[in-house]
């Protein structure tokens, strides 16, 4: 009588003059070479797939530059504050600056926006002491607003901030003329007060 057992998917036939003892390993062999050949089929696609992602995927550096160079972006960049000296008595130059921080030349009409800068004492007591107009701004190009006065006091110890703003005709994003759309809002105005300066 043969004893027949299975052990791993191989059904194993002893004690046959040695005959089934080889059938056996063949069949270990073949399954052997089988689960080999998967191993590199495996591997084979798994290299494939990550080439194809590794080539799909944006270089985030490049993705950036692209962004940048599609980008009109005016944006107010510093408030600077320099005292001047007078035989009359000292000045204070209050300086606003606004530069296309895009890499996009920013091309519009006159009359579309301008540059205000306004004395805050406080919510309800400030007033715009100066406002200019400008049309082109190219990529890095800066432009600035200047306003003197008396300077203050030593004594004085709450002057007011100094806020600037670029201000947008209402319909500059409906007039069909993509070359004046700024990107970005958000960095469209600045605060300082001179004593922080």
């Amino acid at each position: 009588m043969i004893s027949i057992y299975k052990n791993k998917g191989f059904t194993f036939y002893p004690g046959i003059h040695g005959i089934n003892n080889k059938y056996n390993k063949y069949i270990q062999m073949k399954y052997l070479s089988i689960l080999f050949m998967n191993v590199i089929l495996v591997s084979a696609l798994s290299a494939q797939i990550k080439s194809k992602i590794r080539n799909t995927t944006a270089d985030p550096i490049e993705s950036n530059k692209a962004i940048y160079l599609n980008t009109i972006d005016p944006a107010t960049t510093s408030i600077i504050f320099k005292i001047i000296k007078l035989r009359t008595g000292d000045r204070l130059q209050i300086i606003g600056v606004v530069k296309n921080i895009g890499g996009k030349n920013f091309r519009s009409n006159s009359n579309q926006q301008n540059i205000q800068l306004w004395e805050n004492y406080s919510s309800e007591n400030k007033k715009m002491v100066k406002q200019i107009p400008f049309t082109n701004l190219n990529s890095n190009e800066e432009t600035k607003i200047i306003y003197e006065r008396a300077a203050f006091k030593p004594g004085n110890e709450f002057p007011p901030d100094y806020q600037i703003f670029i201000v947008y005709d209402p319909d500059i994003f409906i007039d069909n003329n993509i070359n004046n759309d700024d990107a970005n809002l958000n960095n469209n105005s600045l605060t300082k007060n001179p004593k922080s300066n």
